[in-house]
């Protein structure tokens, strides 16, 4: 397995961690930071280990400009810069949880905010407190649109971040 593989693969693997932690937005975050900075260090990993393979840095060079073009890496590149360099990653609401209440009734609750507690007109509501089996869906603060959740938004990075790894490995493997 390449290095450039191994990295990929742990990005793959916090997209995962985050699909099993989302009722807890702390560990929520926690896993976003984490896959950000994975799938950033996927080209900086694959740039070290390819850089002497002929053509490699041609091959490279129009990558670079395809990525730059790219709206979700392009995005996703800027929330691991600010989280790194300025502030915790802090996917906002509103966020939709659905599950069953404490009596067996299903329901669906929209929320506003950020962070792990949500000042309510009624009072405050930790999201810790979710139900076991209650979905959450996040959305970043910073995207006018809320077509796509902050799980949709790193899946279509991985798939284009895959195809330059498979790609790459099937150029510059020998």
């Amino acid at each position: 397995m390449t290095n450039t593989r191994d990295k990929f693969n742990e990005a793959k693997h916090f997209l995962g961690e985050m699909r099993t932690v989302s009722s807890d937005p702390d560990k929520f975050r926690y896993e976003l930071t984490a896959f950000l900075a994975a799938s950033r260090s996927i080209t900086q990993i694959m740039q070290e280990e390819f850089s002497e393979k002929s053509g490699f840095a041609v091959w490279y060079t129009q990558k670079q400009s395809e990525m730059k073009n790219s709206g979700i890496l392009k995005y996703l590149h800027r929330q691991r810069t600010l989280t790194y360099h300025k502030r915790p990653v802090l996917p906002s609401y509103p966020i939709n949880i659905t599950g069953q209440s404490a009596d067996g009734a299903g329901i669906s609750i929209i929320l506003m905010g950020t962070g792990s507690t949500l000042d309510l007109s009624s009072g405050f509501v930790t999201l810790p407190m979710i139900q076991p089996g209650t979905t959450v869906t996040y959305y970043f603060d910073d995207i006018p649109s809320k077509d796509k959740d902050v799980i949709a938004i790193c899946q279509e990075a991985v798939n284009a971040l895959e195809i330059i790894v498979i790609e790459c490995e099937a150029k510059f493997c020998s």
